[in-house]
């Protein structure tokens, strides 16, 4: 069985390497400090998405880190901007760790596109890359050994 680390080295290594082609030969991802940043996000988060369904998934947690983070900050500067949208995060994590069991739905290829939708407002090769990495997740989980 595959763990976070294996997930995150192969989807780091395929992301990485259709970002490079995406760049390459089509021309897509110009190379500035925001796609950079936004391409790394996007690696991380989607090679370890499929296992938001988990409740002790490291990206479960970490999204339930950053949704109290966004909670505090803002409550501290009375942001409802912040306080609904990090409100949001957490519902929406806490609902895929309880409620969808453990490689059912969001371990698909329909919840990677339906997950990789939001990547639009930033670009077809943001989304591209959010779905390659998420699909990732699931190539592994059918390979029967753990590489890391």
């Amino acid at each position: 069985m595959s763990n976070w680390k294996t997930h995150l080295i192969v989807g780091s290594i395929i992301g990485s390497t259709f970002f490079l082609l995406a760049w390459l030969f089509i021309g897509w991802f110009e190379i500035s400090v925001f796609t950079l940043l936004a391409s790394a996000i996007i690696i991380f988060v989607y090679s370890l998405a499929p296992d938001l369904d988990h409740p002790l998934g490291k990206l479960t947690w970490i999204f339930i880190g950053f949704s109290i983070l966004i909670l505090l900050y803002g409550v501290l500067l009375k942001e409802d901007f912040y306080l609904y949208f990090g409100l949001a995060f957490l519902v929406f994590t806490y609902i895929c760790a309880k409620y969808f069991g453990h490689r059912k739905f969001i371990h698909s290829w329909l919840a990677g596109i339906i997950f990789s939708l939001p990547l639009f407002f930033l670009g077809i090769e943001f989304a591209l890359l959010g779905f390659i990495c998420f699909f990732s997740h699931l190539c592994v989980d059918k390979i029967p050994f753990k590489f890391v």
